[in-house]
């Protein structure tokens, strides 16, 4: 009996996959309520529609913020402080990562019926995965606007110097202690929370031999482009990211909801080789980020995967030391 091609297997695959997607899309209807309603983990199609909004809004926000900085220097002139892709407005806006990542965990804890009054909303599934992030944009827009208009309008009528992101900062922090109060309360498991503790452990050593090995390899081979902070610290999110998934898969019996991660840990070396993965792919995507023209643009691109692995990982870090 002859043997099948592994060529034509696969091609024989792709042709079926294609062909199953229109017998789905025949009924749109239907489509919907069973890969983005009824379906409450992550499929092919769901992962492609929310990957492709998540670029697209990236996309808007750098315009909203174009349109921000046009509409703030006509009204406030000179007084006006830039919204820019700086370290200072990344201190600034690191408490609403950690808000969104609360809130998805609070989530996750609430259905266990885990939570304590009054928390109890956070059933809700507008909290989950990708209605939680909208949540937190509209948030962070909303907040950053409100910051912008009290501070300019203080500092053009006062004439002193006041920065609208000490504003940004402080409300942001003070929405994110609101929301962890809980969660103190659910450290209870000391083998959960040894779990944390490694993982932090495993992030900062990654992140400090990291460092280490970039910079001495940029000035040694590549002095005219040294590593850049913005692009350690992607890394390091990013890793912490993955650390969180594989030790919370091979030693907690947790289990990957996303779509393509599934099917690479469906393989007899289980969720390790997901390191190796998460690393190639950030430092592809730096290695293709240092090749476009604008700096600013490079720096914008490098904060949000940095700001990406940060949300990711703290939420599952939360669960993780919540036994959630």
């Amino acid at each position: 009996m002859m043997q099948q091609n592994p060529i034509q297997d696969l091609l024989e695959s792709i042709f079926k996959a294609i062909q199953t997607f229109f017998q789905e899309i025949s009924d749109p209807v239907g489509f919907i309520e069973t890969y983005f309603i009824l379906e409450q983990g992550y499929n092919i199609y769901n992962t492609i529609v929310y990957t492709t909004i998540g670029i697209l809004s990236i996309l808007l926000i750098g315009k909203i913020i174009v349109k921000i900085n046009q509409k703030g220097e006509n009204r406030w002139g000179e007084y006006y402080i830039p919204v820019q892709m700086d370290s200072e407005f990344f201190v600034s806006i690191l408490p609403y990562i950690f808000i969104g990542s609360t809130l998805r965990a609070l989530q996750d804890i609430a259905d266990q019926d885990k939570i304590i009054s009054p928390y109890e909303f956070f059933k809700l599934r507008i909290f989950v995965t990708p209605y939680v992030y909208v949540i937190t944009i509209l948030l962070t827009l909303i907040v950053g606007l409100v910051s912008i208009i009290l501070s300019q309008e203080y500092l053009k009528n006062t004439q002193r110097f006041f920065n609208w992101r000490i504003t940004f900062f402080t409300i942001g922090i003070i929405i994110e202690i609101i929301l962890f109060l809980p969660i103190p309360f659910l450290l209870t498991d000391l083998y959960f929370i040894s779990g944390g503790i490694i993982i932090l452990l495993l992030s900062g050593i990654f992140g400090l031999l990291f460092h280490l090995t970039a910079n001495y390899l940029s000035r040694r081979y590549i002095p005219e482009t040294p590593a850049r902070r913005e692009e350690v610290l992607a890394m390091i999110t990013q890793m912490f990211d993955a650390f969180n998934t594989v030790i919370a898969i091979e030693f907690f019996n947790y289990e990957e909801k996303h779509y393509l991660p599934v099917i690479l840990f469906d393989t007899p070396l289980g969720a390790w080789p997901f390191l190796i993965v998460k690393f190639g792919v950030v430092m592809l995507f730096i290695y293709a980020v240092r090749g476009v023209e604008s700096e600013e643009i490079q720096k914008w691109l490098l904060w949000v995967v940095f700001l990406l692995g940060l949300a990711t990982g703290t939420r599952d870090f939360l669960r993780l030391v919540t036994n959630t």
